[in-house]
């Protein structure tokens, strides 16, 4: 999956949803969880100002574990993360 155009100054917190056939997954960041993760780059094209991409693939998935969620835990999570800031 390649989060494409992200530009984490304009918003606080991402929700993220994958649908794959045998299963949904759900992730919530806040906008500085994105912007210094290490998948995150920054350089997405030319002329780009304030926006990147971010990718999750079979190699690093695990690695966004910790901001997986249930589908019942999603709204709370997005004020904890918005709290945050």
């Amino acid at each position: 999956m390649n989060f494409q155009q992200i530009k984490p100054a304009c918003c606080d917190v991402f929700v993220w949803i994958a649908v794959w056939r045998d299963v949904i997954r759900y992730w919530v960041l806040s906008s500085d969880e994105v912007k210094n993760n290490r998948y995150y780059s920054s350089g997405q094209h030319r002329g780009n100002v304030g926006e990147g991409q971010l990718w999750l693939k079979d190699t690093n998935i695990d690695d966004f574990d910790e901001y997986e969620v249930g589908v019942r835990d999603i709204l709370s999570k997005i004020i904890e993360k918005s709290a945050q800031k």
